[in-house]
């Protein structure tokens, strides 16, 4: 496999871990919060799919500006969820001793 599939199989799993983590550190599990995490798991990863098979069917070498920005929107997006995650775990700790 070359760098991007790695990159772009190592920035999906980093999203989903976030998203699994986000959905331990939330108090209620009811089934709307589980089908509000996977719709948005699944919006957050959309822009860089549809990128990836686009840059998959170019032929041209230069750089592909949009699937860059796609990655960065990605990261952030998974940042983001991260910090929410770390955020609740500790106000949740914090409530408990």
């Amino acid at each position: 496999m070359d760098r991007l599939t790695w990159e772009a199989l190592l920035t999906f799993v980093l999203l989903v871990a976030g998203f699994i983590s986000l959905y331990a550190a939330i108090h209620k599990r009811t089934n709307f919060a589980r089908y509000s995490m996977t719709v948005l798991l699944a919006a957050s990863g959309a822009p860089l799919a549809v990128m990836l098979v686009l840059e998959s069917r170019r032929d041209a070498l230069d750089a592909n500006i949009g699937l860059g920005m796609a990655f960065l929107l990605t990261w952030l997006i998974t940042a983001l969820v991260f910090a929410a995650s770390v955020i609740i775990w500790i106000v949740k700790k914090r409530k408990q001793g």
